[in-house]
């Protein structure tokens, strides 16, 4: 993916997963921001699952500013584990994100860390989840979309920092789990108010479940992202009021208008 190539100061992201663990090395402009391994680890009902031992690439897409490549790969118990990289460089933003399928409903357990250099401070807003990387300078913020915004309720999972990054931990029951990270990139955006929330998503007027059909709303001061994933077999569904076939669906939604950055049927 890109590595720095494109818009004067852009976000750019590298992915090398020819080895067990994928390796990300990402930043803004001249700036390295992380650079090492994303390491996951999965749990189903209380036991320990091995990660998948290699990864394929299943889709790369590269449109008008946007590179978008997902890895696939088997972990334990033939569970499928879907890695998802984006790099807005218009819009200024990273998208990373896991999606875990089951074989069938269980208790899940999920956590990946987010490589941050050596000179990176993380610093955790006080009452919602999301983070701030600075270094000396307001670099970027940390989303995870699905945890709730308030910090009201840590049972569904955390966002903390750690020795050798940032971690992201999810729990859930059902047959699947989508881990989504959206990091804002935008120096001018630093200082904007900033806002997440899950949104209903509705197959013939019936609402689905976390695990088979997720999205999520994003804004920061005036502009404001759409992030779908489904997770169990496609549907007709709909949310904020526009209908999808796809898979995955990454957006920008303006004065109340879809329109797709990158689109997976």
């Amino acid at each position: 993916m890109s590595k720095g190539g494109g818009l004067p100061g852009a976000c750019w992201c590298a992915v090398d997963h020819g080895g067990q663990i994928v390796e990300v090395h990402w930043g803004v402009g001249r700036h390295v921001l992380g650079a090492g391994a994303w390491p996951l680890e999965l749990e189903v009902d209380g036991l320990a699952v091995l990660p998948p031992a290699r990864w394929e690439e299943v889709c790369r897409q590269t449109e008008d500013g946007v590179e978008y490549v997902e890895l696939e790969g088997r972990a334990g118990r033939g569970i499928r584990v879907c890695r998802h990289v984006m790099v807005a460089q218009k819009d200024g933003f990273l998208f990373l994100a896991d999606a875990i399928v089951l074989c069938r409903p269980a208790e899940l357990r999920y956590s990946a860390i987010l490589p941050l250099g050596r000179k990176i401070i993380c610093e955790p807003a006080a009452e919602t989840w999301e983070a701030r990387l600075v270094d000396g300078r307001r670099r970027a913020w940390v989303l995870p979309l699905a945890l709730p915004e308030w910090r009201e309720d840590p049972r569904r999972g955390e966002l903390v920092p750690v020795e050798s990054g940032l971690a992201l931990r999810r729990l859930a029951k059902g047959r699947a789990l989508f881990a989504p990270l959206f990091i804002d990139l935008n120096a001018r955006r630093q200082g904007k108010p900033l806002t997440w929330r899950a949104l209903t998503v509705a197959e013939n007027f019936r609402i689905q479940p976390a695990d088979v059909a997720v999205g999520y709303r994003i804004q920061i001061g005036s502009q404001q992202w759409l992030v779908y994933r489904s997770l169990g077999p496609k549907g007709n569904r709909s949310l904020l009021g526009h209908n999808l076939v796809s898979e995955t669906l990454i957006a920008r939604f303006a004065k109340g208008q879809v329109e797709p950055l990158i689109e997976i049927e």
